[in-house]
């Protein structure tokens, strides 16, 4: 996916090429430093590029610091970054880092492949480790509740709204749809009251795959499921079926969605930053582009918990950090307690969330738009309060996103062949929202016989 979703596309691309430097070659077994008891060398990928200056640096200081208070361990960054194709022949040949972040859609395949680490006597060991919240873990533990990956960063698709259109066409702004039928009533409502489409769906560069795949989970489906072993597709279960008759409803009998259809997730924000689209599905992150980017009006932007049509489920994207599986005992510890400093620390110690607030707040970045919960209130809501003593944004108008997504469950992105999927239900969307006879059967048909020629091109 592209702008201005540059972020979450790399969350969700599982073929990232990577950075031109060549990866350091990891330790192995750690052996050595587990016998001597001495100092534990472990690399770490992801360090930013010297084009990156100061988000190099700000890396580089975070890693110094680390070693000043962990005096035993030596820290070793590289610039790579996760690229499935390399992976294997990297994992093999002993040059794959210590630690390394993979978008969510891989832990699941690499633990069935013991290709990562199980890291859950290392985890338990963390600070706040019993009060994790089960579903940011769900994607890095095994069947056997084993835990495999630390997540980093993660987002749930949501209900974006213009709330200066809702007030326009007789709705509450403090009380947006929490149900699909609802989305369409609302929508129906703003179209005829302004002139303007009610709500605008992506149709290219396999957005509208995406967000088609994000409405199939909340009528309880999927892309693709395992059967025999491999993952097949799943576009004529009824979930998805279901998803896209609702979106020709949408078009054809309520004319909500207005006659510009074939766009992408990046033109339809810049409309709605404009004030021009009612409702999209998108992430309460792309607020930060709506008044750094198109200058959209901070007060109009409003965020609900994805809608249910019938399954309170959300797709969930972002990445996760793992181990080396030919880590040893004490470059697992080491790991893992530079995971939780470098990525967690600021999402459990309300102090240093409190002062990267302030700090984001004083170079202009905006600050409180709400994110997926790592851990359990009880930890969380201290970080976020202390985060929201330096908000500069609307925090009242994230609270219908925060009270639906507790009741959510997340589920990730198809974990074969994702982006080929989207493409091929990009199609199928298209033709339901450019043509009034379009059967959404049939088109999900033709859509399926792509799907499954890339499931079995990736699963050779």
């Amino acid at each position: 996916m592209r702008s201005p979703w540059s972020r979450i596309a790399a969350c969700c691309t599982a073929g990232i090429l990577a950075a031109g430097a060549a990866a350091c070659s990891s330790s192995g077994s750690g052996s050595a430093a587990d016998a001597k008891g001495g100092k534990v060398t472990i690399t770490v990928t992801d360090m930013p590029p010297t084009t990156q200056p100061a988000s190099r640096k700000e890396f580089t200081d975070r890693v110094a610091a680390f070693e000043r208070a962990n005096p035993d361990i030596d820290i070793k960054p590289t610039e790579a970054v996760w690229d499935a194709k390399t992976f294997t022949a990297r994992l093999a040949g002993g040059q794959l880092e210590t630690v390394f972040i993979v978008p969510l859609t891989e832990p699941q395949g690499l633990i069935k492949r013991g290709q990562i680490a199980d890291i859950t006597d290392e985890v338990k060991a963390l600070p706040n480790a019993a009060q994790f919240d089960s579903r940011s873990l769900a994607p890095g533990t095994g069947a056997d509740g084993h835990i495999h990956g630390l997540p980093t960063s993660e987002y749930a698709l949501s209900l974006v709204y213009n709330r200066e259109l809702f007030k326009k066409a007789g709705l509450d702004p403090d009380n947006p749809p929490k149900t699909w039928d609802e989305v369409r009533t609302a929508a129906k409502a703003i179209s005829e009251k302004t002139g303007l489409p009610g709500y605008a769906q992506p149709t290219t560069n396999n957005t509208g795959g995406w967000t088609l795949t994000a409405v199939t989970y909340t009528y309880g489906g999927v892309d693709e499921k395992e059967e025999g072993g491999k993952q097949v597709a799943a576009f004529n279960d009824a979930p998805m079926q279901q998803a896209l008759e609702w979106l020709k409803e949408l078009r054809w009998q309520d004319d909500s969605m207005g006659s510009q259809q074939l766009r992408d997730s990046a033109e339809i924000q810049k409309s709605f930053s404009a004030g021009r689209i009612g409702m999209m599905i998108a992430t309460p992150s792309t607020f930060d582009e709506h008044i750094t980017k198109y200058n959209g009006d901070p007060a109009i932007y409003g965020v609900a918990a994805l809608p249910s049509g019938g399954t309170p489920a959300t797709l969930l994207g972002g990445k996760m950090a793992v181990v080396n599986p030919k880590a040893g005992e004490a470059e697992r510890k080491a790991a893992v307690k530079w995971i939780d400093y470098y990525f967690l620390t600021a999402k459990h110690d309300p102090k240093e969330a409190g002062a990267r607030a302030k700090a984001k707040a004083a170079d202009g970045i905006p600050v409180g738009t709400p994110t997926v919960p790592l851990y359990q209130p009880a930890v969380s809501a201290p970080v976020d309060q202390a985060i929201n003593e330096h908000a500069t944004v609307p925090l009242k108008n994230f609270a219908p996103f925060l009270a639906g997504v507790k009741q959510q469950k997340f589920v990730t992105e198809p974990s074969v062949a994702a982006q080929d999927l989207y493409a091929a239900l990009d199609s199928a969307v298209t033709a339901v929202l450019t043509r009034e006879s379009a059967d959404p059967k049939a088109e999900l048909e033709k859509a399926e016989k792509k799907a499954v020629a890339a499931l079995e091109r990736a699963q050779r």
